[in-house]
């Protein structure tokens, strides 16, 4: 794989000078991936100045959407793939209760597998109760047995289209234990990606439109370039995985990753051990004996014989499930979203990423990295027997590159 830099004049070029995506149903924006002059077959990776970014870490992610919850003067629009009742759910209908009296349109689009059946007989009613628009996104259907794969994971707050939230996280009472990494945002073309992502998925699902003024013209609110990347519900859409083979190609000192669930590729493979071949600090958490989907510590398990091999330094989180997914690269980039490095992201699921270059954001996640690594165990060695599942991790790579 070849390496290469973002030129720095891609970062700070205006909007109207950006290739477009468009369409009848919502206003023009800039593009995350766009075509390269050099090579039209291959996609770059842009991002545009005017960001200002927060880190919002764990169970503090609730806090922070209330905050922005209650500044809506006109619309609320919220991702979410699972969302279970509870406490947690009970602070956010509340929210959302009382903005809805004062006026504010209030879209929610849910996970249809993700937020199952406690979300459709407790929390759904009080929503709707409330003047909420509730969607649910792919409802199973026995004509369609495969659609039960392509999931909306992505998590979006988009509020008045001037602010938004993405990350990892759910509505959900785990949360307020689990190890996670979110992401506040304001500014111009971030924003823009954001609530088209939700627009888009809207009307598939049966929403009108969004109105003109959901995408208000914004002018700069910070200093850092940065774009959201989406991904689509559908086999063989792979933007995710071609950003994050560029992010990861351009370290040149360091790339510390967090995966919530961690089954890479060949590709990745070789990736991640030519960079540290190359003197790049290579560092992967991932999730300990706390996890929530048992088999996928046996996948993650199965790629650290490569990696450690080869100088790759792994940890696994000991206190409560790791769910982050994020990348620090160098000292300027990060990647956070809900994006993790398996083939279900990476293939099928939609997803979505935030990438900015800003020191001061990238220090944040610095400084969280390490001290997650405080509280984990670096693994040393691993049992030869995950090498058989090494063959099951890359025939799920195999099918769902192929799956039609």
């Amino acid at each position: 794989m070849t390496r290469s830099h973002q030129p720095e004049s891609l970062r700070h070029v205006p909007l109207g000078q950006l290739a477009l995506v468009s369409g009848t149903v919502q206003p023009d924006i800039p593009r995350a991936l766009v075509p390269d002059a050099e090579d039209p077959g291959r996609e770059t990776l842009w991002l545009l100045p005017g960001h200002q970014v927060e880190l919002v870490c764990d169970g503090h992610v609730f806090d922070v959407m209330e905050e922005e919850i209650a500044r809506a003067r006109a619309s609320i629009h919220l991702c979410m793939y699972i969302w279970r009742p509870g406490e947690a759910s009970d602070r956010i209908v509340r929210a959302l209760t009382a903005r809805v009296r004062e006026g504010v349109v209030c879209r929610l689009l849910v996970d249809a597998f993700g937020s199952g059946r406690g979300f459709e007989r407790e929390v759904r009613p009080q929503l709707e109760r409330a003047g909420c628009e509730v969607r649910r996104f792919h409802p199973p259907r026995v004509v369609h047995p495969l659609r039960m794969l392509m999931r909306n994971h992505r998590k979006l707050l988009v509020v008045d289209g001037r602010s938004g939230l993405t990350g990892g996280w759910g509505i959900a009472d785990e949360w307020r234990e689990w190890r996670d990494t979110n992401v506040r945002v304001r500014g111009p073309a971030a924003l823009a990606q954001m609530q088209a992502a939700f627009s888009r998925d809207w009307q598939r699902n049966g929403g009108a439109p969004l109105p003109p003024d959901t995408f208000p013209k914004l002018g700069p609110e910070g200093s850092a370039p940065a774009a959201f990347v989406q991904s689509l519900a559908r086999p063989g859409a792979e933007p995710s995985e071609r950003m994050l083979q560029q992010v990861f190609d351009s370290a040149r000192q360091r790339l510390w990753i967090s995966s919530g669930y961690f089954a890479i590729n060949e590709p990745f493979m070789r990736q991640l051990i030519g960079l540290k071949r190359s003197g790049v600090d290579v560092r992967v958490l991932l999730p300990g004996p706390i996890n929530d989907v048992a088999l996928a510590r046996a996948a993650q398990r199965s790629t650290y014989r490569a990696l450690l091999r080869n100088g790759v330094r792994v940890w696994e989180y000991q206190p409560t499930m790791m769910h982050a997914k994020t990348a620090v690269v160098d000292e300027r980039r990060s990647v956070i979203g809900s994006t993790n490095l398996d083939p279900l992201s990476l293939n099928v699921l939609e997803e979505g990423s935030f990438v900015a270059d800003d020191g001061p954001l990238n220090a944040a996640l610095a400084a969280t990295f390490l001290e997650d690594l405080g509280r984990s165990r670096e693994v040393r060695h691993v049992h030869w027997g995950y090498t058989l599942v090494s063959w099951v991790r890359r025939a799920l790579w195999w099918l769902f590159d192929r799956f039609e």
